[in-house]
């Protein structure tokens, strides 16, 4: 079994992990990656519990267990079919409570948090790992992925986790992810402006919220970007020294 095979297997018993083979629970124990990987899975399934806990009609749990009991040895042949089904309509429904875009946006700011969401939330694995922005940064060169031209020296001192390349309104970006002093995490989404509707002013952030979310978006010459994190605006803030 190799580390794809195991994340598919991952996923796909996320609703009931002890249905997961030996094999791809050996890989997890072993794969620095696919634990890492795995780690913001679950995450993003205790978010999807809680937003969902809300809506979910009263008894239903227990009218669920006594089902299961009721039919306690189920023909294995349609367990993964419905596990991955009930996983999906799940996955679904709350990204349309999580998505952090609206319509007054611009369209390259709703797709850089949707980006950063998917991200953060573990829907959207990232291409390389890396523990600093240097590193990060000499990643983002050798694919030719587009790079920073210059970020706030706080922020270049923080720890990374690695970077992913995405598509904002039609061009290509970089997402670098940090790791805040608080224990959340800052994606950092860079892409060239050029042409771009609503352009975010030159070198000066603008602070909005969206949800849970705290972003600030700004230019600097040919490259605009957007930083977003889950964490309180004021933290945001202390990244630009504005705290």
């Amino acid at each position: 079994m190799n580390r794809e095979e195991a994340q598919l297997e991952l996923d796909a018993t996320t609703l009931r992990p002890q249905d997961a083979s030996p094999e791809a629970c050996a890989m997890l124990e072993s794969d620095a990656e696919l634990a890492a990987w795995h780690s913001q899975r679950t995450a993003f399934d205790e978010k999807v519990a809680e937003v969902l806990s809300a809506s979910i009609p009263a008894g239903l749990r227990e009218r669920i267990l006594q089902g299961a009991a009721q039919n306690a040895r189920p023909n294995v042949r349609w367990i993964t079919p419905t596990i991955l089904s009930a996983a999906a309509a799940c996955i679904a429904g709350a990204w349309l409570l999580l998505w952090p875009g609206n319509s007054a946006m611009a369209a390259w700011e709703s797709q850089s948090l949707a980006a950063v969401a998917k991200v953060e939330y573990g829907m959207s694995p990232l291409d390389a790992r890396a523990k600093t922005y240097e590193a990060v940064k000499a990643l983002l060169n050798q694919k030719e992925c587009p790079c920073p031209s210059a970020v706030p020296a706080t922020l270049a001192s923080l720890p990374t986790y690695g970077c992913k390349r995405v598509q904002i309104d039609g061009r290509p970006a970089s997402i670098i992810c940090f790791q805040l002093q608080s224990g959340k995490e800052a994606h950092l989404v860079v892409f060239e402006n050029n042409g771009l509707d609503r352009s975010p002013a030159q070198d000066s952030p603008t602070f909005k919220s969206a949800k849970n979310w705290s972003y600030a978006s700004w230019s600097h010459g040919s490259q605009s970007f957007m930083l977003a994190t889950t964490a309180d605006e004021a933290e945001l803030k202390n990244l630009f020294g504005l705290v």
